[in-house]
């Protein structure tokens, strides 16, 4: 016969098995731990990071600060450019479309959608708020061709939320939002104003699913990680700055004497001796008279942080596809620096051509809205980052002419005069002309005499 209390303990173990397997379903981030499930929350670490917990991050937070800043500064160093046809045009004459377009397409429209691409890369999306001027409102589509770009306004996630859906699901637009809501920053003790926003007035940089992975969210733990290294540390040091006390007693000494010398009672001897703590950290001089007891300053043993710190960086750097040197400004040593300023260099160029795509919807979507006009082919341009340095190029060109030197030895150069030329940072179809052979180093006469 089967104990019933043994039956009780049993079901009640299978439900708590069932239970956990439930939250597992519903909470797949609770911990790559499946030994020690309660792990992250033992750390410290959320089971979810909301956009809230991203935009403190980023604007308390000195390392996912400087992280943003880093990339999004690099990446738009220099503006972007369009131009009709493919990237093989460009070497040709200004086209009436590229000369209008400009008109449109300004360096400050250029730094609003960086702004927003920065607010992207904090809270996973980000949105741009587009102004026509075209006497329409806000939540009506824009309908009259030509109208002008007043400016733009970049909005961060948490201000921009999708409010309705295309359910058609024959339509092109099938499961993007119809309208979004955004609500204003407060302004002078007033609360922002929410509006509804036609998707023709706004563009979207970013994912704005809730599937979405945003670019601080990886390494959210190690940066959790890094403010408590940095906390715990400086909690260390104030704890030895501020100079605490402890007094041992003798077990023969009378504690009511004590309290009667200073006509208290033993309840009301502790702040007493508080208050002697206090006279003697607020002077230079001070002594401490003591009779049967001895006292002993608390100290904290500060551990190097270094260690945890720099394990937590590399952890980032790797998360984020930035060298540790370029985040926290390490200078080691010049190769090594050299080298790490090439690959976040690669690494800018790389996300140049992601941010292409955007811009190219961008444009797309203008040209929608009949705010350019509409064209074929067009490409979007941006100047080379990982391009050597003047100092690089005349290096490599020194090096070619020595090559050359040693060459001739046995007959006849490896490069050519205009390749070393070109080399050295000239453009082929631009390089200054050679002195003539039969010169005889006076240099022509520009008279022709």
């Amino acid at each position: 016969m089967t104990d019933p209390l043994q039956m009780a303990v049993n079901h009640a173990l299978n439900d708590q098995r069932i239970a956990r397997a439930r939250m597992g379903l519903l909470n797949p981030m609770q911990g790559l731990d499946t030994k020690r499930p309660q792990a992250w929350c033992e750390y410290g670490w959320p089971e979810s990071v909301s956009y809230s917990q991203l935009y403190v991050l980023y604007r308390r937070g000195g390392l996912a600060h400087g992280v943003v800043n880093k990339l999004v500064g690099k990446c738009w160093e220099t503006n972007p450019w369009v131009i009709e046809g493919e990237e093989s045009d460009e070497a040709t004459d200004e086209t009436s479309w590229e000369r209008k377009t400009k008109r449109t397409l300004t360096n400050r429209l250029w730094r609003t959608f960086a702004e927003a691409d920065k607010r992207r890369l904090v809270g996973r999306y980000a949105g741009l708020l587009i102004h026509v001027r075209d006497n329409g409102k806000w939540d009506q589509p824009v309908t009259r061709s030509g109208s002008a770009i007043e400016k733009l306004t970049p909005a961060w996630a948490g201000a921009l939320k999708p409010a309705a859906f295309d359910n058609d699901e024959l339509s092109k637009t099938y499961g993007q939002p119809t309208k979004w809501q955004y609500t204003e920053a407060p302004c002078a003790g007033r609360a922002g104003r929410t509006i509804d926003i036609h998707p023709d007035r706004v563009f979207i940089l970013g994912d704005w699913t809730e599937d979405a992975i945003g670019f601080l969210e990886p390494v959210y733990n190690n940066f959790v990680n890094v403010e408590k290294i940095e906390g715990g540390a400086g909690e260390s040091f104030l704890k030895n700055a501020s100079r605490q006390v402890s007094v041992n007693f003798d077990k023969e000494v009378d504690f009511q004497n004590i309290a009667a010398m200073y006509g208290v009672t033993v309840d009301q001897l502790q702040e007493k001796f508080n208050d002697a703590a206090r006279e003697m950290n607020r002077g230079n001089d001070q002594m401490l008279i003591t009779q049967g007891a001895s006292v002993a300053p608390l100290v904290a043993n500060v551990a190097d942080p270094r260690p945890a710190f720099e394990t937590n960086i590399q952890s980032i750097s790797a998360g984020v596809n930035i060298p540790s040197k370029i985040i926290v400004g390490m200078q080691t040593g010049e190769r090594a620096s050299t080298e790490d300023q090439k690959e976040f260099n690669r690494r800018c160029q790389s996300r140049r051509e992601d941010l292409s795509f955007e811009i190219n919807d961008f444009v797309r979507h203008l040209q929608r809205i009949k705010v350019i006009d509409s064209l074929g082919e067009f490409a979007v341009m941006w100047d080379d980052l990982s391009e050597q340095s003047s100092a690089e190029k005349l290096a490599n060109a020194k090096l070619m002419s020595e090559i050359n030197q040693i060459a001739l030895a046995m007959g006849e150069p490896v490069f050519a005069t205009d390749e070393i030329r070109s080399a050295a940072g000239y453009e082929a179809d631009t390089l200054p002309p050679l002195p003539d052979e039969d010169d005889d180093g006076e240099g022509a006469d520009p008279a022709g005499e």
